[in-house]
């Protein structure tokens, strides 16, 4: 099976070149990375043509995405096996996870929660689970005969530093929106952040006079104004 694209190679030369070497633990990992994408990309469009009656194209990139960030962390810890379990399962899961900011209205436009996030901690976890003596030189998860000692680890580790990671984060957020302003206004929003940040019209399809582009708060639909030859 072909990998998911130019993103999966970048992933798999990251994750590779983390054993610092040219070895076993490199080619194993790179395997890894490579599954798991392949994998997420199929649990995705699997839920898509269950839920919604047919897969995209959107989905597929979406899950080979999830699948990567999923291996990122696990991809030196588990056999292939269990790459191709965990690219699954993120696949099939963050393919909900995305739907949540529409539940609990939080702003993620690019589903950074849905993948990302949930993404890092199913492969965070699943070291728990599907950690081989073969690749950790020793510890050995749950399925493996490691009983529940590496799985708490994990959890641990979860916790922590997502703790961090939101503390942080937020003191960062809380000192941009102090001094520059964190986000755009809603009118700005609406006319576009390509016109009202950037100066960007290649996408604006609205024209007046000459050619001159047009700004949404100007015409509110592009359909209204007919570009001229």
């Amino acid at each position: 099976m072909p990998g998911p694209g130019p993103a999966s190679r970048l992933q798999e030369g990251r994750d590779a070149g983390s054993a610092l070497g040219a070895n076993g633990l490199a080619a194993a990992a790179f395997l890894n990375t490579l599954a798991a994408g392949c994998t997420g990309l199929l649990g995705w469009l699997f839920v898509e043509q269950k839920r919604d009656g047919h897969p995209t194209t959107l989905g597929s990139a979406s899950g080979a995405v999830a699948g990567l960030v999923a291996i990122t962390p696990s991809c030196g810890s588990v056999s292939l096996l269990g790459a191709l379990v965990i690219g699954l399962a993120a696949g099939v899961v963050c393919s909900y996870a995305v739907g949540w900011k529409f539940r609990l209205n939080y702003d993620d436009s690019l589903d950074v929660v849905g993948v990302h996030l949930v993404g890092g901690v199913i492969g965070t976890l699943l070291i728990g689970v599907f950690a081989v003596e073969s690749m950790t030189g020793g510890t050995e998860g749950l399925l493996y005969g490691g009983g529940l000692a590496q799985l708490g680890k994990q959890l641990v580790a979860v916790v922590a530093v997502g703790t961090y990671a939101f503390v942080v984060t937020y003191g960062i957020a809380r000192l941009i929106d102090r001094t520059l302003g964190l986000r755009a206004g809603e009118e700005q929003e609406h006319t576009g952040l390509d016109l009202t940040v950037h100066a960007e019209t290649a996408y604006d399809h609205g024209v007046l006079g000459h050619g001159a582009p047009v700004s949404a708060s100007v015409v509110p639909s592009a359909q209204k104004v007919k570009p001229q030859a």
